[in-house]
């Protein structure tokens, strides 16, 4: 008597079993390969660089128009200007300008053929360009401020006269 019953599975079950098993492989095995390659990405998700220390910014440049009258070689006696003078207090000191590299917009005075700072009398109202740091304030015992043009209103440059040949 005492037979044993043996219970056999249903081969669909089986099949079903073995398919969930390799899905479950699978879906292990691709979580393996995402977790290397999310750990190596850059912080930020992509949305640009990271900040590198030690790296100063350049200030930001703001053009500077200085007026007033020409005293000295290369120094001008500021009586107006532009936003950027007034705020930073330039108005009423004498600023000295370096007019190495400036272009020079006068009438040849000297009558030497050619016009450079030399044409500048002291006592001429003058214009002068110049490119420096935003923000920056009068100093008196600064450098001299590095002009990109001068402007003699007192003599502006005539215009040559055109010859009908």
């Amino acid at each position: 008597m005492g037979q044993r019953v043996r219970c056999r599975r249903n081969l669909a079950d089986t099949a079903g079993m073995q398919m969930n098993r390799h899905l479950a492989a699978a879906a292990l095995a691709a979580a393996a390969l995402a977790v290397p390659a999310a750990a190596v990405a850059q912080p930020g998700g992509g949305k640009g660089h990271q900040k590198v220390e030690g790296k100063a910014k350049k200030p930001k440049q703001a053009t500077f128009v200085f007026k007033g009258t020409f005293t000295a070689p290369g120094t001008i006696e500021v009586l107006a200007g532009n936003a950027h003078v007034r705020k930073g207090g330039f108005v009423g000191e004498s600023v000295s300008f370096d007019l190495a590299d400036a272009k020079v917009v006068v009438a040849d005075t000297n009558a030497d053929g050619v016009r450079d700072v030399t044409d500048v009398k002291d006592g001429d109202r003058v214009l002068v360009r110049a490119r420096a740091a935003k923000g920056t304030r009068y100093a008196a015992d600064g450098g001299a401020v590095v002009a990109r043009k001068l402007v003699d209103t007192s003599n502006p440059p005539v215009a040559e006269p055109e010859s009908d040949d």
